[in-house]
């Protein structure tokens, strides 16, 4: 095919800067690919690149009648998601980050090529976000909605069973449900072959949508009803089967069945006009510009791009320059030092500073724990995934439950851990800097926010914990008088050590 002449010039240049931008957020794209490599759950971000320049490919026809043409709303919109890249860079917001990087390629494409190019591939722009590895979030709310599932259809089978945060009691075994049980590698794959398929099949918007709906809704019920048959067969065989290797087999088998069922009802309503054929496009003669023109607008978007960068090196290079941090001792009032009651601890990494004591009161026995951090990375950052009290499902201490609780002084994380036949109630929350939360995403934002000032990025998580037999609630009366008289202590405690 003839290549017309304002693309002689546009599309190598497109070529070049998009690679520039890469370069630019280089330890960005590898954080990508690095997910992709180490997480089974993202391998499908290989193949999202690929059909989106399928895509391209088939609209080349549109493409060649269209005039590439510079647009300041593009740049506008560009510089506006390497700001949003900065704040998730600054705050360590490595999703954002992410999510940031894949959003500056439609933008850049708008910004060289100007809205009739834009509008002729906004699909295949757009559904590059899906590289993006994105679900962690989900993990723990699909794991509690496979064990509600899995239980409820239980007992409405007849068969017993004694739920225990994640783990399951029955009368033939012990099931526990970890990560690979919460279903988010199906939903991902089916949301994404969902949106595909619901832009090649339909035309119309509302068969679209809904059939990506389809998309969401039908894996979640399915992971349900595959965790409870799993159940099942290996209750009715006496754990002789679906408890190996077979378990991950039938999961997929399953799911694979499920998608093939979903892809052929929906193309019962299938429209078979292919993209591009029966849309119309409405093509202007708005001038190309001069080459220079050209060239000129491609430097300005790559030195917007790299405005990003060159502020977040700039902040690192500042914020290395801090002291190291000690915490200063910290007594409580009315506690005395105490045995270890417990060998569990905290799964905060990398803290600059810790602290770690029990401590007595009248025959009451809690921890207080503190974690420290300053010149916050990815080695060593409050706010990330895994920093938690323990994690849903370890084969350790692991979490039971997870609620919020409001005190007088301040509002907790109350968090209900076990291991064994050992149980512990843990409130934990964050100090930034400048106040209590327990929300982590007022703590990123404040995070990023003294950042991009180049304040410094000092902040903590405190944790109080006590030991229970059966229920929490003298556990509960012991961590709030602790919390009660060790408050303003650690206030100071915190304050004393940021100004180190």
């Amino acid at each position: 095919m003839k290549i017309a002449q304002p693309w002689r010039l546009a599309l190598p240049l497109i070529v070049v800067v998009l690679a520039a931008l890469i370069a630019v957020f280089f330890d960005t794209a590898r954080s990508i690919v690095n997910i992709w490599n180490n997480y089974e759950t993202f391998t499908h971000g290989y193949i999202i690149v690929p059909i989106c320049l399928w895509l391209i490919w088939q609209q080349r026809a549109n493409l060649a009648r269209a005039t590439p043409h510079h647009s300041w709303f593009g740049l506008f919109a560009l510089a506006a998601i390497v700001f949003v890249w900065l704040l998730g860079s600054l705050s360590g917001a490595q999703v954002v980050k992410q999510y940031a990087l894949a959003a500056m390629i439609p933008a850049t494409v708008l910004a060289l090529l100007g809205w009739q190019v834009a509008r002729i591939i906004r699909f295949p722009l757009m559904f590059l976000l899906l590289a993006v590895p994105f679900g962690d979030a989900f993990i723990e709310p699909l794991m509690n909605l496979t064990a509600d599932f899995t239980v409820l259809a239980l007992q409405l089978t007849g068969i017993p069973v004694f739920r225990e945060g994640n783990t399951l009691t029955l009368p033939s075994g012990v099931w526990s449900v970890v990560e690979a049980c919460s279903g988010v590698r199906y939903l991902i794959a089916s949301l994404t072959l969902g949106i595909i398929y619901a832009y090649l099949t339909y035309r119309s918007t509302w068969r679209q949508i809904l059939f990506i709906i389809a998309s969401v809704v039908v894996p979640i019920i399915a992971n349900g009803a595959r965790a409870y048959m799993i159940v099942m067969i290996g209750h009715l065989s006496n754990m002789e089967y679906a408890v190996g290797v077979d378990h991950l087999i039938y999961g997929w088998v399953f799911f694979g069945v499920v998608m093939l069922l979903l892809f052929w009802v929906g193309s019962l309503w299938r429209e078979d006009t292919l993209p591009g054929k029966s849309e119309p496009y409405v093509f202007s003669a708005a001038p190309t510009g001069s080459a220079w023109h050209f060239f000129g607008f491609a430097v300005l978007v790559i030195a917007t791009a790299g405005s990003g960068q060159h502020y977040t090196d700039l902040v690192s290079r500042k914020m290395a320059q801090q002291p190291a941090v000690a915490l200063p001792a910290l007594s409580v009032a009315r506690w005395l030092p105490s045995d270890a009651f417990t060998t569990w601890r905290p799964e905060f990494k990398n803290p600059s500073a810790e602290q770690m004591q029990f401590l007595q009161n009248n025959g009451r026995v809690a921890g207080l724990y503190i974690g420290y951090y300053r010149n916050q990375s990815k080695k060593s950052e409050l706010i990330t995934y895994g920093n938690v009290l323990a994690m849903p499902g370890s084969a350790q201490w692991h979490r039971l439950s997870e609620t919020s609780r409001t005190l007088p002084s301040l509002g907790v994380q109350q968090n209900v851990l076990a291991h064994n036949n050992e149980r512990l109630l843990g409130w934990y929350w964050y100090w930034t800097g400048a106040g209590f939360t327990t929300n982590s995403y007022i703590a990123k934002a404040h995070l990023a926010f003294n950042r991009l000032l180049m304040r410094p990025d000092d902040s903590a998580v405190i944790a109080v914990f006590a030991p229970f037999t059966e229920r929490p609630d003298a556990a509960a009366a012991t961590l709030q008088q602790l919390v009660q008289d060790a408050l303003p202590g650690i206030r100071q405690q915190l304050i004393a050590a940021k100004h180190q």
